[in-house]
């Protein structure tokens, strides 16, 4: 990763922002106030936050400020246009997260180089590509990379070391694909998709019968389609369909280790956890949620706006914008006053035992 160097006065201007301070402060990487170097940008939610960057000596309030430590004048901060303070370096912006966002691609570059090809583009030497492939422009192939016969490639798009794109698959403009990834035959990815390393995308969904108690194979004849701007971590597998299509619509992203299985559609903008299993045929609405160690049984329709806090399951369909918790998944706050009866189990069951003995005294004394 790359880094890249501003004045002050040269980011405010590339981001198109107001700014005051130091012009020529030279900005070189994003950071978090809990981590602020010489050079450093962070962003404040809350003005409050000003108070954890002391100012040179002398300035202000803190005079006992040591030569090693840093402060103010060194760095400069992402505020909300009503902060105002002259001991500061600042950026102004209504939006200090998302301006944070833009400043750390102009300092850092996020395109991954690939070892032994110099320029923007070009296929390693022990890569394998099959005749008829169709590369756009730009395409950069790593070392061992495996592209089969019928194959399409956007342009911009970079496979990493070790990726294998299967037969008639077809890839987007503007694409990451980490090391080893695995696109299967005839799946669809969209356009600045990024897949870390690991992922399996159209691999076959658990599907089997039994006859005289023989598990026999179900054949998966369709494919993953995933929507522009996905992004699916490392490790995580998506089925191909039974027949027709496993959809990963426009926006989603799905963390590590994500399982999600055939015939399933997750709507627009969903953020799933590590660790989660959808079962098969699932549909999801747009801006599902899922928590860690969560999931989805199969065959479920779960609504718009949904969502499962960690290691809940949900396990029938749902309406819109309903919050779950638990196994089975029901209304968190129902579930969070459960598991709070649950905590007093053992406080009423001493309770009971002891108005069984006082009843039973009783009797004797009877």
């Amino acid at each position: 990763m790359s880094k890249s160097s501003y004045s002050l006065k040269e980011l405010a201007e590339k981001l198109g922002l107001k700014f005051s301070g130091n012009d020529d402060l030279q900005i070189t990487h994003v950071c978090g106030l809990d981590s602020l170097q010489t050079g450093g940008l962070a962003y404040l939610t809350s003005p409050d936050g000003l108070a954890s960057v002391p100012v040179p000596a002398g300035m202000s309030r803190h005079a006992s400020t040591t030569v090693d430590e840093i402060n103010s004048s060194q760095v400069a901060l992402v505020v909300s246009p009503d902060v105002q303070h002259p001991e500061h370096n600042l950026i102004f912006s209504d939006d200090p997260l998302s301006t944070h966002v833009e400043a750390s691609k102009l300092l850092h570059s996020i395109s991954p180089g690939i070892p032994g090809l110099s320029g923007k583009s070009g296929v390693h030497p022990s890569a394998v590509v099959s005749k008829g492939v169709k590369l756009g422009k730009n395409v950069k192939v790593g070392p061992k990379a495996v592209i089969y016969e019928g194959v399409q490639i956007g342009d911009n798009t970079t496979l990493q070391a070790g990726v294998v794109i299967m037969s008639e698959a077809v890839i987007g403009t503007d694409c990451i694909l980490y090391p080893n990834v695995v696109v299967q035959d005839k799946c669809q990815i969209g356009n600045r998709v990024i897949i870390q390393s690991g992922a399996v995308i159209g691999s076959d969904g658990h599907g089997y019968f039994q006859r005289e108690g023989v598990n026999l194979k179900i054949p998966q004849l369709g494919i993953v389609q995933i929507e522009d701007d996905v992004e699916v971590g490392a490790c995580t597998t998506i089925d191909r369909a039974r027949f027709h299509t496993t959809v990963i619509k426009q926006g989603s992203k799905l963390d590590n280790q994500v399982q999600i299985a055939h015939n399933v559609s997750v709507g627009e903008q969903a953020l799933i956890s590590a660790q989660t299993a959808v079962g098969g045929s699932v549909k999801a609405g747009h801006h599902l949620i899922l928590g860690g160690q969560s999931g989805i049984r199969d065959n479920v329709q779960v609504g718009n706006n949904v969502t499962a806090v960690a290691r809940a399951v949900i396990t029938a369909n749902t309406q819109d914008n309903e919050v779950l918790g638990g196994m089975p998944g029901r209304p968190v706050n129902q579930w969070r006053q459960l598991q709070s009866l649950i905590n007093r189990l053992g406080e009423l069951f001493d309770r009971v035992r002891k108005l069984e003995s006082r009843t039973d005294s009783s009797k004797e004394n009877n």
